[in-house]
């Protein structure tokens, strides 16, 4: 993607996310934005939310979902493991509280809607073992609260946003088991001075191993198998004092594997 293309795709996103911020967003935007997300279920094969996600009921008081303590506003989204099919509604992005969001270990297909950009509150998302397609939203760079994001086991394609990898506050990134390709940011470390997790094995990602590697200097977990990475291992690696678990199998890469 060309220089022009990538800022004006910025500015739309944050376009976008300015619009979201300055609609009257209350407790019955929440409400109408939940029966949106179970609207678009196809498919609830313990009859969870259809008995349960009632309209006129007090929300907070519905299965997965948990309040703020203050204000009776959606904090907390746990769809996990409901065996649940159906697209993510877009309406998601009104649920302007919300911190935590997982929905992993369902069958979700589609793509990720871009409003989840807007939930400038969330620290960990959650979406992995499902059916997702399309591209992860570039609008996530956007999330500067994030600690946890995991994506794996789906269907994403393109590459990885860049201003991800700007999100000082996050902790784990994990996006294996994708068919995400293109290069890593060259800088990509020197803005993630939290990270301990970084899992992106089993996609088509290319390129060096980085050198900047050495700068994520919490990592625990470096996560890179099976992919097409290509050179030689860099020495600096070795200033990871923290690092536990490295995975680097099943690449092009010259020298002996450190795995």
């Amino acid at each position: 993607m060309g220089k022009q293309a990538t800022i004006f795709l910025i500015f739309f996103y944050l376009m976008k996310v300015l619009c979201l911020a300055a609609s009257p967003l209350n407790s019955s935007t929440d409400e109408h934005s939940l029966l949106a997300i179970k609207a678009h279920i196809t498919f609830d094969a313990n009859n969870i939310l259809a008995s349960n996600w009632s309209e006129g009921t007090d929300f907070c008081t519905w299965i997965g979902v948990s309040c703020s303590r203050r204000r009776p506003r959606v904090a907390v989204l746990n769809l996990f493991n409901m065996s649940l099919e159906g697209t993510i509604a877009k309406e998601i992005g009104n649920l302007s509280f919300l911190t935590y969001l997982v929905i992993r270990n369902n069958s979700f297909n589609g793509v990720i809607p871009d409003e989840i950009g807007s939930l400038r509150r969330l620290r960990s998302v959650r979406m992995s073992h499902n059916q997702l397609s399309g591209e992860i939203p570039l609008s996530f760079g956007f999330l500067t609260n994030l600690e946890y994001l995991s994506i794996e086991g789906n269907h994403l394609t393109g590459t990885i946003p860049w201003n991800i990898f700007n999100i000082s506050s996050l902790q784990k990134i994990a996006f294996t088991g994708n068919q995400l390709y293109g290069t890593l940011p060259n800088d990509m470390c020197y803005h993630l001075p939290k990270l301990d997790g970084l899992y992106l094995s089993f996609n088509q990602l290319t390129g060096d191993i980085l050198t900047s590697l050495s700068a994520c200097s919490q990592l625990n977990t470096l996560s890179l198998s099976d992919n097409n990475f290509t050179g030689a291992i860099p020495m600096q690696m070795g200033n990871l004092s923290q690092l536990q678990r490295l995975y680097l199998s099943s690449n092009k890469l010259s020298g002996e594997s450190l795995n």
